[in-house]
């Protein structure tokens, strides 16, 4: 049993020391990295409007967001890589307020977010059919 764990140990011993030195300082790089914290435009996307309702008014073509994450991953930010979907399955006929959550935004990996302006909207909703599709 000594043998076998001697073995296992020592073998391969200088690969095993630069694997743990390249292992560290990948470490060390990516903990020192700041972390910043940014704002961002963001599309603004209704969902689940109920059928037989239409959106009237003006609601925000976009919304801005407050994004927390490491400063390389923020820089490779692509502008269709957020977007606010505001769930308005629940609304009903008439006006109201749609609360903006981080949750409702699609946001890549390792970005958080950590505010949006505005944080909710006023929609205003009426009964109505679909408009006549052209022929």
């Amino acid at each position: 049993m000594m043998r076998f764990l001697r073995r296992l140990l020592l073998n391969h011993l200088g690969l095993k020391i630069s694997a743990l030195v390249i292992a560290t300082g990948l470490w060390i790089a990516f903990n020192s990295e700041p972390i910043v914290e940014t704002g961002f435009s963001a599309p603004l996307l209704l969902v689940n409007v109920p059928a037989g309702l239409q959106v009237t008014g003006e609601v925000p073509p976009s919304v801005l967001l407050r994004v927390r994450g490491r400063l390389a991953r923020l820089r490779r930010f692509e502008p269709g890589e957020l977007s606010v979907s505001a769930d308005c399955s629940q609304v009903h006929a008439g006006s109201q307020v749609v609360k903006l959550a981080p949750y409702m935004v699609r946001v890549p990996y390792g970005a958080e977010i950590v505010g949006i302006a505005p944080p909710q909207i006023d929609i205003a909703l009426v009964s109505g059919s679909a408009p006549a599709q052209a022929p």
